[in-house]
């Protein structure tokens, strides 16, 4: 991996090793001990039909001036984003985040022809709606301008009835000025000019949402089609759900995070609540004997890792996490990542079989988050991704992912892709060693060498995730 001090301050860091790589032995003994005396234990998995009412919601387009605004409901806090249908696919017009309650309100410029929106918020869609542009009016009696609304919504179908509009105080033009007036007498339209003799532009058709299955709006392929879900934990419940993840503990792996940390499973390192996982390292605790298999030791530090080893492992996919980094961003010393790992040395010890870092963030260098391919015969400058800025990962929720195919690796950082990777690894034919089932795995640690703790570094520091996905 190299001496990380001799990196150029340009080049992506390389981290310590903190990775869990257990040897045969140790996996059968994990495993054994999981089934056996029931370590982790079976939590109630939440149903599709829960996790589906999580949709948003979208109210009829109400007009306030020259603007349109839609008002709905999403998770609390949730970042709403309104889209509106182009000839070339949904466009982002506008985005609100949502009250603690769920409430939104987005706006965007008043169209002059039909269009169709919908809101997306954590990767699912609401309903379309659909605003038919009414044609120009005629002047009022008097000679006074009323101008009427320049769009008329669309009834909402009997299939999707609309939720009451959160925000009733915004003005709801639903009847046209001029019509507001039956006791005047009707004037003769005026002439109409050719250009308004003209036939009116055929109304756009209303596009269906995109298919939704487990995880939510489904993404598309290069080739049009879609991934379909095959796993999905929205973190809704209050523990750790034991079906899907395996913590990581020192006492029965014998791995250690970091300068002498101490894998643990409890309430302090790893937390479930409000929708979000909480993975959290502790430091300069009381000294204490963390025991291990390969002889104890003491330690004033913690460190937190769950993976879905021997739960749900895939090859080849999509991949995506949704997290917000630590808080201690620009001081040295905290260390997360959301990253896959071979369920089986096939190929060796590591690198031969094989690592694929989706985001891997470092205290002492806050501006970015590295993407990374590991394999034996790598050039790390070349299987590493210093150019994914993402300056506020700290401060809010970000969305990672990885595309795996037989041939290429896609890294995509909110929907954007940052880096790409062939793999040309040494006494192995491509797409060795990614020919295996991997597991996913999140980590938060205290760092090491370039990227260890200094006084100024608190003393716990917490990835947060609200929700990991995977297709294929």
């Amino acid at each position: 991996m190299g001496n990380p001090s001799t990196l150029r301050p340009d080049s992506p860091p390389r981290r310590p090793r903190r990775h869990w790589r257990p040897t045969p032995l140790v996996v059968g003994a994990v495993i054994a001990v999981a089934l056996g005396l029931g370590v982790v234990p079976d939590q109630v998995q939440p149903t599709a039909a829960e996790r589906r009412a999580a949709r948003p919601t979208i109210s009829l387009p109400i007009q306030q001036g020259v603007r349109l605004a839609f008002a709905g409901r999403v998770r609390p806090r949730a970042a709403a984003r309104l889209q509106v249908r182009r000839a070339t696919g949904w466009k982002d017009v506008a985005r609100d985040r949502a009250s603690r309650r769920g409430q939104y309100v987005v706006t965007t410029v008043l169209p002059s022809r039909t269009r169709s929106y919908r809101v997306v918020a954590d990767g699912r869609a609401s309903v379309v709606r659909k605003l038919t542009v009414a044609p120009a009016a005629a002047p009022a009696p008097g000679g006074a301008d009323v101008a009427p609304p320049a769009a008329v919504p669309t009834p909402a179908s009997p299939a999707s009835p609309a939720e009451p509009d959160p925000r009733p105080d915004l003005p709801t033009p639903d009847v046209p000025a001029a019509e507001q007036r039956p006791e005047e007498p009707a004037q003769e339209p005026a002439e109409k000019s050719p250009e308004e003799a003209a036939p009116a532009e055929p109304a756009e058709e209303a596009e269906p949402a995109a298919p939704s299955d487990d995880c939510g709006e489904r993404p598309q392929k290069s080739d049009d089609t879609y991934w379909s879900c095959t796993f999905v934990d929205e973190f809704d419940g209050s523990t750790l759900d034991g079906a899907k993840w395996m913590p990581q503990q020192t006492w029965f792996s014998g791995m250690v995070g970091g300068d002498a940390g101490c894998y643990v499973s409890n309430p302090e390192t790893i937390s479930v609540g409000g929708g979000v996982l909480r993975l959290t390292s502790r430091r300069n605790l009381p000294p204490f004997t963390c025991v291990s298999p390969y002889g104890s030791f003491a330690s004033r530090a913690t460190v937190a890792t769950v993976a879905t080893r021997s739960r749900f492992t895939q090859v080849y996919g999509r991949f995506e996490a949704r997290m917000r980094v630590p808080a201690e961003r620009g001081i040295a010393g905290s260390h997360a990542a959301f990253w896959l790992y071979p369920q089986e040395h096939t190929y060796g010890v590591w690198p031969a079989s094989g690592e694929i870092d989706v985001a891997e963030w470092f205290s002492a260098r806050p501006a970015n988050v590295y993407p990374s391919v590991h394999y034996e015969g790598e050039v790390p400058l070349l299987s590493s991704g210093g150019t994914c800025a993402i300056p506020t990962a700290s401060s809010a929720f970000h969305t990672y992912a990885v595309e795996w195919t037989p041939t290429v690796m896609r890294f995509y950082y909110d929907d954007k892709l940052c880096f790409s990777h062939r793999w040309t690894p040494t006494r192995q034919t491509p797409p060795q060693p990614f020919d295996q089932p991997f597991y996913l795995v999140l980590t938060q640690v205290w760092g090491a060498a370039w990227n260890a703790p200094v006084a100024a570094m608190p003393d716990s520091s917490t990835l947060e995730v609200d929700w990991v996905r995977a297709w294929q």
